[in-house]
């Protein structure tokens, strides 16, 4: 068995709107794999405020579902960030899903550690 901590993620959050029709894969489990989610940052690098919605869904399904929500469309300031810490355990092929209110304004990040 192998662990790994790592940065499991990094990226703009993508814009629902731009010719998707719901939240994008941000971060899915490899197979044969489980993971443990210890932070997750979002940083808001505008001079707006801007939404960020997160979700955590099983392989393949829409991220439409309410009961699945992480984060629910919550306004970060200009310039500030939000952040979670805690224990999220993902089984193999589980994912995380996002999108954002405005393209390339929230940057999010997701540490973690993976099993194998």
């Amino acid at each position: 068995m192998a662990e790994a901590f790592k940065k499991l993620f990094q990226g703009y959050l993508p814009v629902v709107g731009d010719g998707s029709a719901s939240a994008i894969k941000l971060y899915d489990v490899p197979s044969s794999t489980e993971a443990i989610i210890k932070s997750m940052n979002l940083t808001n690098s505008t001079g707006t405020a801007r939404e960020a919605t997160l979700y955590s869904t099983a392989n393949g399904e829409d991220a439409a579902d309410g009961e699945q929500m992480i984060l629910p469309g919550v306004s970060i300031v200009a310039g500030g960030f939000a952040e979670w810490e805690g224990t999220m355990a993902m089984a193999a092929l589980t994912e995380i899903h996002g999108f954002a209110a405005a393209g390339s304004a929230i940057t999010f990040t997701i540490w973690g550690v993976e099993i194998s």
